[in-house]
């Protein structure tokens, strides 16, 4: 019985011996092999080569292929995203209301207020200033003449009679001071000259022979320049009352020894030239 105990036991042995022979280990040499799972988390990928990311449908492609069950009825799949512009009918343009021709209502037709233009509209008012045109020249001195008398009534004296022929000589001055402001009297007689106005002075009847003759007007002048504004009146009065307030001037135009007088007026676009002459006989009767 004992000897069949040690049998069985060798015999055991023999059999595990020969049945574990293939899972000897390896020569320490060798490196343990890598698991396969281990490999792949600690790789790194290469830029080449990028991570596949999954790619979110948006939310028109989500309607554009609707999910069914097996077991509904297949129908055919129309896309729920709108038609591009390019694949729209092309309808005609309509006119915009700017290209239409539109005429101003009642309320928005300009009104003429003097000197301004009021133009009324749902939109606060607006002004649109009109620079008035020049009053004539003619008028302008008109109404200085008016002042210069008006003011010589005021401190007691006669007025003045205008005469006519004087007014032109006073007019041709004008142009002259123009181009030379001065109390020439080259200038005043060339005046004369021009218009034959005023006394012919013949040297002969003096017994000068060889002297030329000429045409004198002989009064006292009174000239302005100034670039003032406003209605003829307006202009007119700062006139009259530039020579009032002249003591130089005022002496002869405000003076009751001189009875005849003249005036003229030039405008020449940003100037107004004045001439104011003064006489004791009248200058038209020589």
């Amino acid at each position: 019985m004992r000897k069949l105990i040690i049998l069985l036991l060798c015999c055991g042995v023999l059999v595990s011996m020969v049945g574990c022979g293939d899972n000897t280990a390896p020569p320490p040499t060798e490196s343990p092999p890598t698991m396969v799972s281990e490999t792949v988390i600690t790789e790194t990928p290469t830029e080449t080569t990028p991570p596949v990311t999954a790619v979110e449908p948006t939310e028109k492609e989500k309607e554009s292929v609707p999910t069914e069950s097996a077991d509904q009825t297949t129908e055919p799949t129309t896309t729920a995203t709108e038609p591009t512009t390019t694949a729209k009918t092309k309808e005609k343009p309509k006119a915009t209301e700017t290209s239409k021709p539109t005429e101003p209502s009642a309320a928005e037709k300009p009104k003429k207020n003097g000197c301004i233009t009021i133009v009324e509209t749902d939109d606060p008012p607006t002004e649109e200033i009109i620079i008035p045109p020049k009053p004539s020249a003619d008028l302008v001195a008109q109404k200085v003449a008016e002042y210069i008398n008006q003011f010589r009534t005021e401190q007691g004296d006669v007025t003045a009679t205008v005469i006519p022929g004087l007014t032109e000589y006073c007019k041709y001055r004008c142009t002259q001071l123009k181009t030379k402001f001065a109390h020439d009297t080259t200038d005043q007689r060339a005046a004369a000259e021009a218009l034959q106005y005023g006394e012919y002075v013949d040297w002969s009847l003096y017994g000068i022979e060889g002297e030329e003759n000429y045409y004198t007007a002989n009064v006292r002048e009174a000239i302005g320049k100034g670039n003032w504004g406003g209605t003829a009146d307006e202009i007119a009065y700062s006139i009259a009352n530039g020579f009032r307030n002249s003591k130089g001037h005022w002496s002869y135009v405000g003076s009751s020894k001189y009875t005849y007088m003249a005036v003229g007026v030039m405008y020449d676009g940003y100037y107004w030239y004045v001439c104011v002459c003064m006489d004791s006989e009248n200058t038209d009767l020589k």
